[in-house]
């Protein structure tokens, strides 16, 4: 049985029946959008805990998860790249990246080259409380991809690829409504 959720697409606690508002599958199909279901309810209840526990917002905890990323591979963070990443303004991510400062999660550190620029760089707070529920999922999802065979891990990416890129096809062809005029 699929599930779409009843605020958010195949998101959130509150879960409807696909089958009763989509066409009708294969049933080899429908395991597969159900499974897909399980896993985007479960992936935003996880994110849910994980805000809940580190009492941060959506975007905070995207900004944190993307500023840990990024200082685990070696690279420093502007705030424009936070903009660019979440795709907001910089007058949002001036006002989140406050907060996070004061929650002690993120800190503002001089451009070692740059005068005029800042970097944002995680606490180890944040590395310690956050980094630790969010590792504990990957490296759950890592044990999982390392039963796959080869052949599994290329139908898994070449799933995911075309599951992207339907999200993305449907995320750019639908023109947002301007309720405002109805």
């Amino acid at each position: 049985m699929s599930y779409i959720g009843a605020d958010k697409p195949f998101w959130g606690p509150n879960l409807l029946e696909v089958s009763a508002v989509t066409t009708t599958h294969t049933s080899g199909t429908t395991d597969v959008l159900d499974a897909l279901a399980r896993f985007r309810s479960a992936d935003g209840q996880m994110h849910q805990r994980v805000r809940a526990n580190a009492a941060l917002g959506d975007n905070e905890l995207r900004i944190l998860q993307y500023v840990l990323a990024r200082d685990r591979e070696g690279n420093d963070v502007k705030p424009s790249e936070i903009s660019r990443h979440l795709g907001i303004s910089s007058a949002s991510t001036t006002a989140l990246l406050d907060r996070l400062e004061r929650l002690g999660n993120v800190e503002r550190v001089n451009h070692p080259t740059d005068r005029r620029s800042i970097l944002i760089a995680p606490t180890d707070r944040a590395a310690a409380e956050v980094a630790k529920l969010v590792d504990a999922f990957e490296d759950h999802v890592a044990a999982a991809i390392d039963k796959l065979t080869p052949e599994g891990r290329t139908a898994v990416l070449q799933f995911l690829d075309a599951a992207t890129d339907a999200a993305n096809e449907i995320a750019g062809s639908s023109a947002p409504r301007d309720y405002a005029s109805m």
